[in-house]
C-alpha cells in the first residue's frame, strides 16, 4: 500500500523561510579576511545569488580572494522534524562537502558544523569546525561572518567576513 504524501503549498514554503527571506536576491560581495594585528582587511570580491527552489534556498557564490577563486553552492533547508535549519555547502574546486546545523537567533541565522561526522583538517592536520553567521544589515545589505574553532566550539576565532550588497 502506498502511503499518502501531502504536497507542500507555496505559502507553507514561504512560511518556512519567512525569518531568513532577507537572504533571497542577487548580490555583489566584498570579502574581508581577519588579520590579528589589523582586524578586517579587504581581501577580495565576488557575486552571489540566493533563490528559493522547491523547499530550499540555494546560493551560488563565486569569490576572487587573495589570488584564488572560491566557487560554492550552498543549499539551506528547514528541517521541520528537528526544528532547525540545515546547510549543505559544496566547494566546487576542492570537491568538499560540509553539512551545518543552524537556527535563527536574534535576527541572525547561525550555523555550525560541530555535529558533522567528517571534520575539515587544516594544513598541519588539526580538525577545524566553522560557524557561519548570516545577518541583515539593512534592506540592501547582509553580512556573513565565518569563524573557526579547533577546540569543538569552546572558543571561536574570526576568519572571513562577506558584505553582500543587493544588485
Amino acid at each position: 500500500m502506498l502511503s499518502y504524501m501531502p504536497t507542500i503549498t507555496e505559502d507553507a514554503i514561504s512560511n518556512r523561510f519567512s525569518a531568513i527571506k532577507f537572504l533571497v536576491g542577487s548580490y555583489s560581495i566584498d570579502v574581508f579576511s581577519y588579520i590579528h594585528a589589523k582586524g578586517w582587511v579587504k581581501s577580495g570580491e565576488g557575486n552571489s545569488e540566493f533563490v528559493i527552489e522547491d523547499t530550499f534556498i540555494t546560493e551560488k557564490v563565486k569569490l576572487n580572494k587573495e589570488n584564488y577563486v572560491i566557487n560554492l553552492t550552498n543549499t539551506i533547508g528547514s528541517d521541520e522534524c528537528d526544528k532547525a535549519f540545515r546547510l549543505l555547502s559544496l566547494d566546487i574546486p576542492v570537491g568538499s562537502i560540509e553539512i551545518y546545523k543552524g537556527e535563527f537567533d536574534n535576527e541572525s541565522l547561525v550555523f555550525t558544523n560541530l555535529e558533522s561526522e567528517t571534520k575539515v583538517k587544516d594544513k598541519v592536520g588539526e580538525e577545524v569546525s566553522f560557524k557561519l553567521i548570516y545577518k541583515p544589515l539593512s534592506e540592501n545589505e547582509n553580512e556573513l561572518i565565518v569563524g573557526y574553532t579547533k577546540n569543538n566550539g569552546k572558543t571561536w576565532r574570526p576568519y572571513v567576513k562577506n558584505i553582500y550588497r543587493r544588485k
